[in-house]
């Protein structure tokens, strides 16, 4: 897609891209805005895309980070896959929550390593957290990496490392919508809303 091959992953009955998203074209062949520039980025509600820190090494080694604009678009995954929903997102981590195979522990909640990578991850003391021996990490394969994110107030970077932020197609409200991340140093897989002009990795999952 774009030039890029992606690998992908069955989980459940839902079958993902197991790399984050880094293409610079919709579908449709229309090139998706690269915007580089911090006042450019906060300000526009059109569908963008960056490299972290504008680096592209970073795009190859991460993917790209895309605001919500360019996800709403329906048209960044290749044809047959789409933007997971929330919904759809929680059908993963149910399935990861219904099967002992994937948790840290006893805890059923604790299923952020079974999505985790190998690599990249801070290291963390706490047990059964993303970051402590990231070798037990990705029973699902999955491959989920720390590709930090783009804020949507100012254009600064944050996180590389530390976390990682998937968004999801549904809106929470005129200016946020739905996303799911992965921390270092928690073990559980978190949801939450955050600014649509925001920078985050995408998951494509087939139609």
């Amino acid at each position: 897609y774009d030039g890029v091959t992606y690998n992908t992953v069955q989980i459940g009955n839902q079958c993902w891209f197991k790399e984050n998203l880094r293409t610079t074209k919709y579908n449709d062949g229309t090139s998706i805005t690269n915007v580089t520039d911090n006042a450019t980025w906060t300000s526009t509600t059109s569908g963008a895309y960056c490299c972290y820190s504008n680096n592209t090494s970073n795009c190859t080694t991460y993917g790209a980070l895309y605001n919500w604009y360019a996800v709403n678009t329906g048209k960044l995954c290749p044809s047959g896959w789409h933007v997971p929903s929330d919904a759809e997102w929680t059908t993963l981590t149910n399935y990861l929550s219904a099967n002992s195979t994937y948790w840290c522990g006893s805890n059923s909640s604790y299923i952020a390593k079974s999505l985790a990578s190998t690599t990249s991850w801070n290291s963390s003391t706490t047990t059964c957290a993303v970051g402590n021996d990231l070798s037990a990490n990705n029973s699902t394969g999955f491959s989920a990496l720390p590709g930090g994110f783009r804020l949507y107030s100012d254009g600064s970077f944050f996180d590389l490392g530390y976390y990682g932020y998937w968004w999801s197609s549904t809106e929470y409200g005129g200016s946020s919508a739905w996303y799911r991340y992965l921390y270092y140093n928690y073990a559980y897989v978190s949801r939450d809303t955050y600014g649509k002009r925001s920078g985050f990795s995408v998951r494509c999952l087939r139609d």
